[in-house]
Order: structure tokens, then sequence, then C-alpha cells
């Protein structure tokens, strides 16, 4: 079979349906039904004689032929759209305002904010970091990055990163546990970020781990409380107790030593989304900082 106008137009649908597994973010992303996402799809498993998807409830999975045919179509889509962006970059010129939480901004955002810069030197970011939540109301922004479950009324949005949780301590601490024993975070400090998504409890990633961990006899209300998750990853480096990180954050710290993780990781309930007022990213210097933004989200921390 030779590829044809209609198999070359449905690649990106199938690759936005396969990395988000949703045939609804998928229209959502691309800005058409998710009717015509489902009836693209077909057409296309159609035309290829293999089914693509299994459908479930909520979301769709890859069967194996898709998954073999998205490791192809994805990073040649990727390649094919830096390639563009290559070509257009010097008629970009001008400033993005990007708002995000400071815990983020500070440990994730700004180290990588080079490379950006190298690729797109006539585009300035202007970083602006908020409150340990990320005020989405007043929209004074172009892009923005939360730490949320994908819920944006009235605004456009992109899954970036997914987010995995996991209890970290400082090495004097560490070897003062036996981490292994029954009940051993019930006799330890828990160090707590108050604020981690909106509506959350105080306590509430402590709690998500634990039930996730399969631990229900630890009390996940005791221990310190900060409103910003870096303040409690600085208390578990200082011996404070032990913080419940997120593995975004906290990569060098775990490099460098200064903070070891004595349980598994485990995925979050909520993910780092890209968030833009609908339309905006018809600008092409928007676009250009979304676009980069999704490609380094999806390289490991």
């Amino acid at each position: 079979m030779h590829l044809n106008s209609q198999i070359l137009a449905a690649m990106k649908t199938f690759e936005a349906s396969a990395r988000l597994q949703s045939f609804s973010q998928a229209a959502n992303e691309l800005s058409i039904t998710p009717g015509a996402v489902s009836q693209q799809i077909k057409n296309l498993e159609r035309q290829l004689g293999v089914v693509l998807f299994t459908r479930k409830t909520r979301q769709v999975e890859l069967t194996t032929q898709g998954g073999q045919l998205y490791e192809t179509v994805q990073p040649a889509l990727l390649s094919l759209n830096n390639c563009i962006g290559r070509m257009k970059r010097l008629n970009l010129e001008g400033n993005v305002r990007l708002r995000s939480i400071p815990s983020f901004v500070f440990n994730w955002l700004i180290p990588r904010l080079g490379g950006f810069q190298k690729r797109y030197p006539d585009i300035r970011i202007e970083t602006f970091a908020d409150g340990s939540l990320l005020d989405l109301k007043s929209r004074d922004f172009d892009i923005a990055i939360d730490y949320g479950d994908g819920h944006y009324p009235g605004l456009g949005h992109t899954l970036m990163m997914e987010e995995y949780l996991f209890p970290v301590v400082s090495p004097e601490y560490f070897s003062e546990i036996d981490w292994s024993a029954s009940g051993a975070l019930n006799r330890v400090p828990l160090l707590h970020d108050t604020a981690p998504w909106v509506g959350a409890a105080p306590d509430s990633e402590w709690r998500y781990w634990l039930e996730v961990n399969g631990m229900p006899g630890v009390d996940s209300s005791r221990g310190h409380y900060f409103n910003r998750s870096d303040m409690a990853i600085k208390a578990a480096v200082s011996g404070l107790g032990v913080a419940i990180a997120r593995e975004s954050l906290i990569t060098d710290e775990i490099i460098r030593g200064r903070l070891i993780a004595p349980y598994a990781k485990q995925k979050c309930r909520c993910s780092y989304y890209i968030v833009y007022p609908e339309g905006v990213l018809s600008n092409p210097r928007v676009k250009a900082v979304h676009d980069w933004l999704l490609e380094i989200g999806r390289q490991p921390c």
C-alpha cells in the first residue's frame, strides 16, 4: 500500500489520539469535534486494514500495530514540525508572557530556558512565578504551566508531562530508620505541601501516595506543613523529616545525594499542563513556546 492524501491527513489526528490516549482530548488539541477524530481514525484503520486502538469508556489504548505506527509517526511529525519551526524562526520576534508556580519555575523551567534562547534568540519569555497555586482567572498570560487535573473551562490546554510522587529524606535521616519495618512512617515527621493543586486537602499528596502504595495504617495528617513544595523539600534536606516529592522538581537533589528515596515512586493524580487562552496559538511566538515546552516535557528528567 502506498501513502495517499487521506492517510497523510489522518496522521496528525492519529498521533494526538495516541499521545493523549483520548479522542476527546485530541479533538480539543486539534480544534475539531470528537466525532471528526473518531471518523478519521476509523477511515485510517479501514485503509490500513488494522485496528489501531482499543476503545474504552473514557480513553483509548494503542494496539500492538497502533504502537508500532506511533513509534514511527510521532518522531516523524515532531521532526517535520521542528524543521518548519527552524525555517520560520527568523521571522519570530517579541515577548511571550509565561506564568507558573515558583517551585516549577525555579527547579524545572529556569535550568532549561537556555535551550529555548539558543533556538529562538528573538523571542523573549517574560516569566512570572505566582503563589503556591496558579491563578488562571485574570488570564494575563500567553502561556501558563499548571499542576492540575486537566480541567480548564474556557481555556485551551495540552498535557505536557506526567508527574510521580515518592518520599525523600536526607542521607543522615535515612540511616537512622529501618524503612522496611512495618509502620516506619508513623515514627517520623511527615513534611507536607499544603496546596499541591486547587482544592486539595493539606495532606492530599501524602494520603494519595500512601493509598496507592498500600500503607493504610499510616496517619497522613502528622508532621509539619508548608504552603510550597520547595519549602517542604528544603526541610527534608535539612533533616526535619520525610517529604513527599515530585520527581520533576528534585532530580538534582537526588543526583547530588542530598536526598534519598526509601520507597518506590507512584504516578500522581495530577500532571503538568500547558494552559493558554483560546486562539492564542495562532501567534507564532506563543506556538513556538508551546511546542518547545511540549518537546522538553517529554524528555527524561
